[in-house]
């Protein structure tokens, strides 16, 4: 008897995924280097992916492949999602913290993070796991995205 796979439940080969959204592994692993994506890592250092993981990486190809933009542009539209509304809001923390004031990527892919996020793996953070839909990325971005609001 099968069960349904989880939407987070890493389950995909580096080389599975590669193959369903049509690029070569080295170009998944790119995207890892320059923190677009988290892969799980088994206790060999085998990475693996999911379900969200295929939705988010199908989302950035269609941003490269159909609207032109390129890595650095990915990057700076992630950044630009509003991590301290997740985090219990704009304080002292969220302040000093250089998700806030820098545009160089998204916060799970900075090396310094706030006090708020030091011990969180970013990978099960809500921030990373937002609803991530190509045709969505405005709501998200502009704090207007339905799931976090029904939290609220």
């Amino acid at each position: 008897m099968s069960h349904p796979i989880e939407y987070y439940e890493p389950v995909f080969t580096i080389g599975t995924i590669a193959k369903k959204i049509g690029v070569a592994v080295q170009t998944i692993r790119m995207y890892e280097q320059e923190g677009l994506i988290i892969p799980y890592k088994t206790e060999t250092g085998r990475r693996m992916y999911s379900l969200f993981d295929l939705d988010r990486l199908a989302c950035i190809r269609r941003m490269i492949t159909e609207e032109g933009i390129n890595i650095q542009g990915i990057k700076r539209i992630f950044s630009f999602i509003p991590c301290w509304e997740f985090k219990g809001g704009l304080d002292n923390d969220c302040l000093s913290c250089p998700a806030y004031y820098d545009a160089l990527g998204p916060c799970w892919s900075l090396r310094n993070k706030g006090e708020k996020c030091l011990t969180e793996d970013c990978r099960q953070c809500e921030v990373y796991r937002l609803d991530f839909h190509c045709n969505k990325l405005k709501s998200v971005i502009f704090g207007h995205d339905d799931k976090h609001k029904e939290q609220k």
